[in-house]
């Protein structure tokens, strides 16, 4: 091999070292987004406002789990959508379990979200991702309007349920003590002492007994028995009112919660019209994920409501059955007294010899013999 040929394949190798070094270059170059030097953050970030459409300068806050000792102001933060977040200020540090810092929207028109990566930093320990930490609160906020009724019904069927609990009891509807004292006065034909004991006494059962006692001298037993039962349907009909508003919670709640999905999700759409198909495909996903918690929140509470509904629409129709048995068993004392009654005139009216007064108890007990 003579001189030329040497220097020929010498001149070869060179170049093919040069296309190697040139070719590695642009690999690391693509892969790690640029060239190195100290504009080439800010040519990314540039480039990446360019993609986007320009943002509203919107401050939110950002709660993180991650280690954010090293972010300082000005730094800048991208989400998955691409839009772009410039740190303001920090607001509150843990250390390694986090903190909150400020943020402002200067590019994109979608929500931090979940995961935020750098894209610009004046410090080389900056993190290069935080992720968010977010309590219920915190998704409760985020859910919309709709949340705040939701809540409402929530406060409304807990307090619904103790209420429920306290009037739905045998003993304040249909005491015990009551029964039997009114039961011996009705034994005794005392429909005195049987009304001062309806008139003291509250609940569905003595309030059925006052009408039994209203002019009960003027009334035939057809007439008491009907007075009893308006009362009965009257008094009733109130009762029910706890238990109709738990039904009604635990229709209407879900509907709410529906609804705001829906007008969450319109809203979505809307954010996304400038958006391209991957970046809208991630808001979307993101998007359906935080609006949905309004349907999840509205079924946390209509499940309950529909439970304890049903639970203390067993108790009150046991209670409404109890009492109506001691109401037909009253009514029957009440049809023995005025047959009495009755037949104790009827011998008055026949006999032209005074009679002498007597007391009630004796009239009775003559009367049935």
């Amino acid at each position: 091999m003579n001189r030329k040929q040497l220097s020929w394949v010498a001149l070869m190798l060179v170049l093919g070292i040069a296309r190697l070094a040139v070719a590695a270059n642009i690999a690391d170059t693509a892969e790690t987004g640029g060239p190195k030097g100290p504009d080439a953050d800010e040519d990314k970030v540039t480039l990446m406002q360019k993609s986007v459409v320009a943002g509203d300068n919107m401050r939110s806050t950002f709660k993180t789990g991650s280690n954010i000792s090293a972010v300082s102001p000005g730094d800048v933060y991208a989400n998955e959508t691409k839009s772009l977040f410039k740190v303001d200020r920090i607001v509150d540090l843990h250390g390694t379990d986090g903190g909150v810092i400020e943020i402002i929207r200067i590019a994109g028109n979608t929500n931090p979200d979940n995961k935020l990566t750098l894209v610009k930093s004046e410090k080389k320990e900056a993190p290069q991702e935080i992720t968010s930490k977010k309590s219920v609160v915190d998704l409760f906020f985020e859910g919309g309007p709709f949340l705040y009724p939701i809540a409402a019904l929530a406060l409304i069927t807990i307090l619904l349920g103790f209420n429920c609990g306290w009037i739905y009891r045998k003993q304040r509807q249909c005491p015990a003590a009551f029964v039997e004292k009114a039961r011996a006065a009705l034994e005794r034909g005392d429909m005195d002492a049987f009304e001062d004991l309806a008139l003291k006494e509250k609940g569905l059962f003595p309030y059925v007994c006052r009408a039994m006692a209203n002019s009960y001298a003027d009334s035939t037993p057809e007439d008491i028995e009907r007075r009893c039962e308006v009362a009965a349907a009257a008094r009733i009909n109130k009762l029910r009112v706890p238990v109709r508003a738990l039904n009604l919670i635990s229709v209407a709640a879900p509907l709410l919660g529906l609804l705001g999905t829906i007008i969450g999700m319109i809203i979505v759409f809307e954010a996304l019209a400038n958006a391209s198909g991957a970046q809208k495909a991630q808001a979307l996903a993101i998007g359906i994920r935080v609006k949905l918690f309004s349907t999840a929140s509205a079924l946390m509470v209509a499940v309950p409501a529909l439970f304890i509904f049903w639970i203390f629409n067993q108790v009150l129709g046991g209670i409404i059955a109890h009492c109506e048995v001691l109401a037909e068993d009253f009514v029957h004392q009440i049809r023995l007294l005025k047959r009495k009654g009755g037949a104790i005139a009827e011998a008055d009216e026949d006999d032209d010899t005074p009679v002498k007064p007597m007391k009630p108890k004796k009239l009775l007990k003559e009367a049935s013999v």
